[in-house]
């Protein structure tokens, strides 16, 4: 999601790369937070998404999303007509969309793996209160990857605002928000919402994909090499 988030510190998707933002400080210093901005936003539209088991697929099964270019086939090699789509677009329905989020990497900053699992551990007790107090809440395993970083987190159908606060409280810059798209562009859009990092949106059409062959990252049970 996003880290995302998809994510960013960003949702499951591209946080590693991100440099921690300073607060304030001269023409040259917010230049550099534009372009970092910019940065984020290119690779956040350009991440691959796994879901986990989301609603309608089979047990196991894992969804690959991917952002399509102009004039590309809008469906994706699963078909409008897959189980987890419907199911899916329906869990949208009740919050207008589900979220990716992670705890990986506060503020786009490194962190050992083992602390990284704890943090979304911690989240994702936070996520089992929160969906357990919303009506239609749920969550499945997420994660967002490209050739040289995976990042593990969440997806969850839950009220946008404390999506954000829950991206504010484990730092992550944004969250993911994917949508029922408009006018047959594709099934899903996928927006990037600024959490504890401003200007980072970014709209793109996704739809499904298998998962890319040339890329070790894509396995839902990738690991980090052992330190040490």
């Amino acid at each position: 999601a996003a880290s995302l988030a998809r994510r960013a510190g960003a949702p499951v998707g591209g946080a590693a790369r991100m440099a921690s933002v300073a607060a304030a400080g001269g023409a040259e210093e917010q230049l550099g937070q534009q372009q970092e901005a910019q940065s984020l936003q290119e690779l956040w539209a350009s991440a691959y998404e796994g879901w986990v088991a989301p609603p309608g697929a089979e047990t196991g099964e894992v969804v690959y999303l991917r952002s399509i270019a102009a004039g590309e086939a809008a469906f994706g090699e699963c078909g409008a007509a897959s189980g987890w789509l419907q199911a899916t677009l329906a869990a949208m329905d009740k919050n207008g969309g589900v979220f990716g989020i992670t705890a990986f990497n506060p503020m786009g900053q490194d962190k050992p793996h083992k602390e990284n699992l704890a943090n979304n551990q911690r989240l994702e007790e936070e996520l089992k209160r929160l969906c357990a107090e919303t009506p239609g809440g749920m969550y499945w395993r997420s994660f967002g990857f490209a050739a040289q970083w995976h990042e593990k987190g969440f997806t969850v159908a839950a009220p946008q605002d404390k999506m954000v606060e829950l991206a504010k409280k484990f730092n992550q810059g944004a969250i993911y928000r994917f949508y029922p798209a408009p006018g047959g562009v594709a099934p899903i859009m996928r927006a990037t919402v600024p959490a504890a990092l401003a200007d980072t949106e970014a709209d793109v059409p996704v739809v499904s994909c298998s998962a890319p062959a040339d890329l070790p990252r894509a396995a839902p049970d990738w690991e980090p090499p052992a330190e040490g």
